[in-house]
């Protein structure tokens, strides 16, 4: 660094800036990214009607977690889900072979259009960094030679023993069915679609309010709501028409028993989103 030369002064710039374009070096050369969630592989090709499975995998990983959302979406006049039985052969072997003691956690949630899976090592203190495979799901292909895909929505979140951990990067999963022709307009693209946002921290104790983030595509009424493990409605926001984009509901809980619950975000279009939340003693 040049000094100055006799009578000049060096700059006056004031602390604060000067920590934090430091602090911004050293975030860019450390990297900010945690680790990048994709399939093992980036396009799958299958025949017209035939079924082919998708692993998730952990890619560059930096991070540990014990726990995870994958918010699966999927263009359904191309693909159907085709659940594995039983639902346990889902499960990655990263998460399953964490914890030798107990099997982890598992909840998945199937649509037309989506699917969310999640998965929790249920040993104390124990988290995963990867490389490996997190969650696995099949599809049927449709009739017709297409190209379309696979992405993850925002709905997709890691835990790290009840904080999210941030900088999770996702990439989509090409399918070709079939023998198309190569024209990048008939690649399916993310379709705008109403989203729940998980429950943090998951599990969680018990508490007098809850609080959930969700995003609308269009103007709509809608509400949310708090299921019992028999699927009867305990709390919840009521029916009220929103406006489109990012939304917040915040209301008031009863004493709830320990045990696993189902939050669902409800529109007057008929879309259900759903998300596990488990309360603990």
């Amino acid at each position: 660094m040049p000094r100055p030369t006799a009578g000049a002064s060096w700059p006056r710039t004031p602390l604060h800036i000067v920590v934090l374009a430091c602090l911004l070096a050293l975030g860019s050369a450390c990297g900010a990214r945690a680790f990048t969630v994709a399939g093992a592989a980036d396009t799958v090709a299958v025949t017209p009607g035939g079924t082919f499975t998708v692993d998730f995998v952990v890619r560059d990983p930096d991070a540990a977690f014990n726990a995870f959302d994958l918010d699966v979406h999927f263009d359904p006049s191309q693909l159907t889900l085709s659940p594995m039985s039983p639902l346990s052969q889902q499960r990655g072997a990263l998460m399953v072979d964490a914890c030798t003691l107990n099997a982890p956690f598992h909840v998945f949630t199937p649509g037309p259009d989506s699917a969310m899976c999640t998965l929790v090592i249920l040993c104390d203190g124990v988290s995963v960094t990867g490389p490996g495979t997190l969650y696995r799901l099949r599809f049927v292909a449709g009739s017709t030679a297409a190209w379309t895909s696979l992405w993850l929505g925002p709905g997709t979140s890691f835990y790290a023993g009840g904080p999210r951990v941030p900088g999770v990067g996702t990439r989509g999963v090409t399918v070709k069915i079939g023998s198309p022709v190569l024209d990048a307009g008939d690649t399916a693209p993310p379709r705008a679609a109403a989203t729940l946002d998980a429950v943090t921290p998951n599990p969680s104790r018990p508490r007098s309010s809850l609080a959930l983030s969700f995003q609308l595509p269009r103007a709509e009424s809608c509400e949310v709501v708090v299921l019992d493990p028999q699927g009867r409605r305990v709390a919840g926001a009521a029916w009220a028409r929103r406006e489109a984009g990012p939304q917040r509901a915040e209301f008031s809980l009863p004493r709830l028993a320990p045990g696993r619950y189902t939050v669902a975000l409800r529109t007057e279009g008929g879309v259900v989103r759903t998300r596990p939340w488990v309360v603990l003693r």
